[in-house]
């Protein structure tokens, strides 16, 4: 009887210790997908950030580009905007970029003389950019003043991700 009992006590032993093995390498896997994801997610903001900056100096060169020739007073054409619209034709296909340049000039050149944007209902956009800059200037300030994000956001009527978002690259670096 004693043997009977040292066998099946063995058994359920080997058994639990089978049982361990298992979880722990169920939780080993869960816990390397969990690194690995952890890394993906940081490869992929490090590319996101990178892109947004790229973006960001390219608006910033634009931006002087247009402010130099604002300042020129004359409308003046570069190489690169001549080479742009002769292109398209030396190409044999035309890129949805140059279709809408070259519609947007057919409907200017057809637009009748006394018709204004605003009689087409064409409205500019500059009052959503000044809004826009007057909310990333709330959010600067109210974030100096030492408000959380999350007040800031509830204050605004805002997501608190579009707030950290606001701030994270709006930062003074």
């Amino acid at each position: 009887m004693s043997t009977f009992l040292l066998f099946v006590s063995f058994l359920l032993n080997i058994i639990c210790l089978l049982a361990i093995v298992v979880l722990y390498t169920r939780q080993n896997r869960y816990v390397d997908l969990e690194r690995r994801q952890g890394k993906m997610i940081e490869e992929m903001e490090e590319t996101i950030s990178a892109y947004l900056i790229e973006m960001k100096e390219e608006n910033e060169a634009f931006i002087d580009s247009f402010h130099q020739r604002k300042g020129s007073g004359a409308p003046q054409r570069d190489k690169s905007e001549a080479d742009f619209e002769a292109a398209p034709a030396d190409m044999g296909h035309v890129s949805p970029a140059n279709k809408r340049l070259n519609a947007a000039k057919a409907y200017k050149n057809n637009s009748p003389a006394g018709v204004t944007d605003q009689e087409n209902g064409w409205t500019p956009i500059l009052p959503e950019v000044i809004e826009e800059e007057t909310l990333i200037s709330q959010v600067l300030h109210l974030y100096e003043k030492g408000l959380s994000i999350e007040d800031i956001a509830k204050k605004l009527g805002k997501g608190i991700t579009e707030i950290e978002l606001l701030i994270k690259f709006n930062q003074k670096s």
